[in-house]
């Protein structure tokens, strides 16, 4: 079986700070590591939440995501590159963006 590489993801940057920036530390809290196999993989720290949308666009924090987005990757790529099978633990849907551009770099998935 393949181990599990938990990254933490703690980032509301594309929603609002309700809560769900809790959700890694909750999970780890109630034995998720306690799985045969899991192992941490290190926690990757949103930059600070900008409450205002981006005129253009209408987007919470985009240039957050976008930079966050590119530090995600790089932690999921290193997972990916050790063997192990990345669980990315977050907050908002945002953080699919860093985990998609980690498999991007490595051809094409679906």
């Amino acid at each position: 079986m393949q181990e599990l590489a938990i990254i933490e993801a703690p980032s509301v940057l594309g929603l609002r700070p309700t809560g769900v920036q809790e959700l890694p530390a909750a999970l780890l809290d109630a034995g998720l590591l306690d799985r045969p196999g899991a192992v941490r993989a290190g926690r990757v720290e949103p930059p600070a939440y900008v409450p205002g949308r981006d005129p253009d666009t209408g987007v919470l924090n985009s240039a957050g995501i976008a930079e966050y987005s590119v530090r995600l990757a790089d932690a999921v790529a290193g997972v990916l590159d050790t063997g192990r099978f990345p669980v990315v633990l977050g907050g908002d849907c945002s953080i699919l963006l860093g985990a998609l551009l980690a498999l991007k770099r490595r051809g094409r998935h679906g």
